[in-house]
């Protein structure tokens, strides 16, 4: 039994070293040069054993995507317990969508078919990013008991608002301090929340 397990959990730590070595070499390289063969040679293992983990780099970036939406689906849930007003949830979330892709910017890019990480698999499809639009639509709808279409739509205007704002700080860190773009993002996401009422 012993034996059984201990082959599990090397399997595992094979499995999440390859996780992290792609997302090491992304830090470092940007995504359009991480490769099953690059990751591989990283880890000093042979590229057929990486494939048998993952059996393409899509494979792979889509593991990737799925942890970084299970990770936000958890963490507003933790919101959702944690806080009862609504406008406090809603903001509360907009937060830890800041803070993760401040964090982690490489997942953040792999969710959004950013910089080179492109996800075959259209991001609106994915099971995990639709578990974490339901909380926030959810939120939306408990403040604002509208038709389906009508919190689509303000769901719509939140995920443009957040992310186009995330976007254009990551893009602009070099010219403008991620300090400034978060007290921008702030002001925007607490206005945007209260005008939903």
């Amino acid at each position: 039994m012993q034996t059984i397990e201990r082959k599990v959990r090397s399997r595992e730590q094979t499995r999440s070293g390859i996780v992290n070595t792609a997302k090491a070499i992304a830090s470092r390289e940007g995504w359009q040069a991480v490769s099953i063969r690059k990751i591989a040679d990283a880890i000093e293992y042979s590229a057929p054993v990486v494939y048998e983990y993952f059996d393409s780099k899509d494979v792979l970036l889509d593991e990737i995507r799925n942890e970084g939406f299970n990770y936000l689906q958890q963490e507003y849930e933790r919101i959702l317990k944690l806080y009862r007003d609504p406008e406090k949830r809603l903001f509360e979330i907009s937060l830890i969508q800041w803070e993760f892709a401040r964090q982690q910017p490489e997942i953040y890019q792999v969710m959004y078919n950013l910089d080179g990480a492109y996800c075959t698999l259209p991001v609106y499809q994915s099971e995990a990013m639709q578990g974490v639009s339901r909380i926030i639509c959810d939120t939306i709808y408990s403040f604002i008991p509208k038709a389906k279409e009508a919190i689509k739509r303000l769901y719509f205007q939140w995920w443009a608002v957040s992310h186009g704002m995330i976007m254009l700080a990551m893009m602009l860190k070099e010219e403008q301090p991620l300090d400034q773009s978060e007290q921008l993002y702030r002001e925007t996401m607490r206005r945007f929340v209260r005008d939903l009422r």
